[in-house]
């Protein structure tokens, strides 16, 4: 297949019309053939679907290290040594416009949604069956909208880019929109893709976004937007499809990708092709040499003791989600759900990367109809993930208890998995969250940064400003 390289816009959007092919893992293994002009291509449906599938492919740089920036500032985890270059200003809170993990999310954000804003704009050229048609719309809706609420949450309003760029004046045409803007154009799109698309599929297209992973990020989005009102049917809608949630030990671990537990997940093949994860490389401790899995590790997105105690005893996920390892005084709490001991070639992991988890949509559902008053119901939800890990259910609790202990649950159930950070903004308890975490727990190297409300964004990257002076920065920085 073949791919063309266009304009490199002021916000660093690298316009890729790649087109790929498939070797099973799934559908987002690709491997770019070639350059053709971008005039003559996108004329068949394959050259669409393989448009798409880059899309998708896009996601895997992304998730390898989305917990940067929605782990590791948090109180669950942290950096150690060699780790300390990588993602040392998230644990300590110190970053600025100039760092470069900010700089290359971003972007690879906006790569992800130039790819989306191909297919849009490019699939009623070929001659296709409506359905085919409509699941490509509201699959490359689904993914520009995955990529502006990823935006939204780090940086507020950005720019909204909606068509495929085509010349560098186009480019630099472009404002950062309110947040609300951003807001509305995801639910939009959600709107639409989950209108149109399968709520399931087979074969080599398991893993593409479905109608229920739409609906479950639309309910997320609405709960970040604190739209409790539209939040709670969308959520209910995808919760009746749930069924049993799976034991946690059956949710991760080596052969388990794409289990009734995922909603939607970001794909990796591991053996050496450049498609596997890099997660047991950034995730072992460094002095682990081999005694965890085949490779050394960086330290990063290690638990912090914090989080290790905050387990309730009996609680069966422990074992699965933390494992424990000591090197003469420290103690590294890694994320062992992530970890595998045969991690293939080059250390690329084949695990895959949980975006939406049912265990997730049940307790976002919980939290809305506590927070809709109605605590009992809440506690029904609660109780659906706290029993499946072995843990007593809860039971006449306030609504102000119940939000507490939904808190908590959260961030247990889905620790490591880069929500946490996320959460504590949208609660508004991020400043006495992190205060009195950092003063309890100092970071082993350096000093932590003031913890102060306007931590709640990341910066614009300077280099997107220096390339497009209508770019505002963020207060704070």
């Amino acid at each position: 297949m073949k791919l063309n390289k266009l304009t490199i816009c002021s916000i660093s959007m690298l316009l890729l019309s790649v087109v790929i092919t498939s070797c099973k893992k799934s559908f987002v293994e690709l491997t770019p053939k070639g350059i053709i002009p971008v005039s003559t291509f996108y004329n068949t449906e394959v050259d669409i679907k393989s448009a798409l599938t880059g899309a998708y492919s896009s996601l895997r740089p992304i998730y390898n290290e989305q917990y940067g920036f929605g782990e590791i500032p948090s109180d669950n985890t942290q950096t150690y040594g060699e780790s300390e270059v990588l993602y040392g200003e998230q644990d300590k809170l110190t970053w600025t416009s100039r760092s470069t993990n900010l700089q290359n999310a971003w972007t690879r954000f906006y790569a992800t949604i130039a790819y989306a804003n191909i297919v849009l704009d490019h699939v009623n050229t070929p001659t296709m069956t409506a359905a085919n048609r409509n699941s490509y719309i509201g699959q490359a809706k689904f993914l520009r909208a995955l990529m502006y609420f990823n935006l939204v949450r780090m940086f507020g309003g950005v720019p909204l880019v909606l068509n495929e760029i085509t010349s560098e004046s186009q480019a630099y045409s472009y404002n950062r929109v309110t947040a609300e803007a951003v807001y509305a154009q995801i639910e939009k799109d959600l709107t639409e893709a989950a209108a149109v698309l399968p709520a399931s599929y087979t074969g080599t297209d398991i893993g593409r976004a479905t109608s229920i992973a739409a609906n479950a990020l639309l309910g997320k989005v609405y709960m970040f937007e604190k739209k409790f009102t539209q939040a709670e049917p969308i959520l209910a809608g995808v919760v009746a499809t749930a069924g049993t949630l799976l034991p946690y030990d059956q949710v991760f671990g080596l052969g388990k990708d794409n289990n009734r537990d995922i909603i939607f997940s970001v794909q990796y093949l591991g053996g050496g092709f450049g498609e596997g994860n890099t997660f047991a490389r950034n995730f072992v401790p460094q002095p682990s040499g081999t005694t965890i899995t085949a490779v050394t590790g960086n330290s990063n997105n290690i638990g912090t003791p914090d989080l290790y105690n905050s387990f309730e005893s009996g609680d069966n996920r422990l074992n699965t989600a933390i494992g424990v390892f000591s090197s003469g005084t420290l103690v590294y709490y890694y994320a062992k759900k992530f970890i595998y001991q045969s991690v293939g070639a080059n250390s690329e992991g084949d695990n895959d990367w949980p975006v939406l988890r049912y265990a997730d949509v049940v307790l976002l559902y919980a939290e809305v109809l506590n927070e809709n008053n109605k605590t009992t119901e809440a506690l029904t939800q609660l109780n659906l993930v706290r029993t499946r890990s072995n843990l007593a259910p809860k039971s006449g609790l306030s609504q102000a208890d119940a939000r507490t202990t939904i808190y908590h649950e959260r961030r247990i159930e889905l620790c490591f998995e880069g929500e946490r950070w996320f959460d504590l903004i949208r609660w508004g308890i991020m400043v006495p969250t992190m205060t009195a975490h950092k003063t309890n727990y100092p970071p082993i190297n350096g000093q932590i940064g003031n913890i102060v409300s306007t931590l709640a964004l990341y910066p614009i990257p300077n280099r997107e400003i220096q390339l497009n002076n209508k770019l505002t920065q963020n207060p704070g920085y």
